[in-house]
């Protein structure tokens, strides 16, 4: 069996542990997640009883966003990614849990894939999807972030990050030495066990990585010249580790 539809997927989701599913991505996603999550939550710069209008682009199974809403429980969240399993898996959790908002399949790489989108949200935010868009790619999804929010508003985004050129041989001998956040092991069992309920190998049907993607090859100033150039201002650094960089910036 091959090319299941998001309804034949959440059709094989049912009477699943959904936690167990939550738990699996967590442990591929490795330890130092949750705590960055949080901390995106934490930044958002409203009172926590606002009634924020949160995006979560390339959400997965939408941890960014339901991030937000444990710290602010009156927000309402749209979650998006072009991802059936993950959509199926976002949307079957935020039933259970009560989240308001809708959960959409788009790949933001079409132009027209915020078509239906008020222009009036509060905050986006996105964990370890932008680097899989190439840069002029990024770049338009950038001014379409910043399209989408109102005044004000609020990106926030965790991504792969490696070091400017001057400094790499220095900064890759210091993050050899370090301890992974990742093991490939979590990785196989997270997409086995994919693989495993829907009973063909969905994995390969996603395809195989493109070299034109970002990945880690962006510096940190790499991604806030991109901020940059799509308007967005009031820009900071709220952590840099061995893997990663979150940034958050504000649509002047």
């Amino acid at each position: 069996m091959a090319g299941l539809t998001q309804g034949e997927i959440a059709r094989k989701l049912q009477g699943e542990d959904l936690d167990k599913w939550l738990e699996l991505w967590r442990t591929e996603q490795g330890p130092a997640k949750r705590s960055s999550l949080e901390l995106m939550a934490a930044a958002i710069p409203f009172p926590t009883n606002s009634n924020l209008r949160v995006l979560d682009i390339c959400c997965g199974p939408g941890d960014a966003g339901r991030a937000v809403i444990s710290r602010f429980p009156n927000a309402s969240v749209d979650f998006v990614d072009r991802d059936l399993f993950f959509t199926a898996l976002c949307s079957a959790v935020n039933q259970r849990d009560g989240v308001p908002g809708r959960t959409l399949v788009r790949d933001l790489v079409d132009p027209n894939w915020h078509r239906d989108f008020a222009k009036n949200y509060d905050v986006v935010v996105a964990a370890n999807g932008l680097h899989w868009f190439d840069m002029k790619e990024a770049a338009q999804l950038f001014r379409d972030v910043y399209e989408l929010l109102r005044p004000n508003g609020s990106f926030l985004f965790m991504e792969p990050a490696g070091p400017e050129i001057a400094f790499a041989e220095g900064f890759g001998a210091w993050k050899r030495a370090q301890p992974s956040q990742h093991k490939s092991a979590d990785w196989t069992k997270f997409w086995s066990s994919v693989n495993d309920l829907l009973g063909y190998d969905y994995v390969k049907e996603l395809g195989e990585r493109d070299d034109s993607h970002i990945d880690d090859k962006l510096s940190v100033i790499g991604w806030i010249e991109l901020l940059r150039a799509a308007g967005f201002g009031s820009i900071d650094i709220l952590l840099r580790d061995p893997e990663k960089v979150i940034v958050a910036a504000i649509k002047s």
